[in-house]
């Protein structure tokens, strides 16, 4: 497990994961970075605190500088000291967030049941705990806590 602030050192939590998680017969690998300004998903991609080498959907492989970046990804001039978008500003938030509010006014169930939302902090949560003590972690399920 690997962590820190980059761009964002007064944060409490890293800007960057490198977790891996062993789940007996399954290992899980999680990255998540937020020490660079790209914003979005897409193949191959190199982020770096200077800037970010990606290849586009049409094969072409750019680099575009931190400085010359928006949140979206595009090639439009950008503050150099915006905050990075760490939340997400996609139509998927947007959804997400709609469907949960539709369904606390019919009482009908989330996309995103409470266990599956439960079970997806518990392994963030077990992650920032790792990079905090610097050790590895395990869940026991019985007592219901990271040990």
């Amino acid at each position: 497990m690997g962590a820190g602030n980059y761009m964002s050192p007064e944060m409490e939590v890293p800007d960057t994961y490198d977790v891996a998680m062993d789940h007996g017969t399954l290992l899980f690998t999680w990255n998540s970075m937020f020490g660079n300004r790209h914003y979005g998903e897409g193949h191959d991609i190199v982020l770096g605190t200077k800037g970010a080498v990606f290849r586009d959907q049409s094969d072409r492989v750019r680099y575009v500088s931190e400085s010359r970046k928006s949140e979206r990804g595009t090639d439009d001039m950008a503050t150099a000291n915006a905050a990075p978008d760490i939340v997400g500003g996609s139509d998927a938030t947007d959804l997400h967030l709609q469907n949960f509010f539709d369904c606390v006014r019919s009482r009908k169930q989330p996309n995103c049941p409470f266990e599956l939302g439960f079970r997806s902090a518990i392994a963030c949560r077990m992650a920032l705990t790792a990079f905090r003590e610097g050790r590895r972690v395990t869940w026991d399920a019985e007592r219901g806590e990271i040990v």
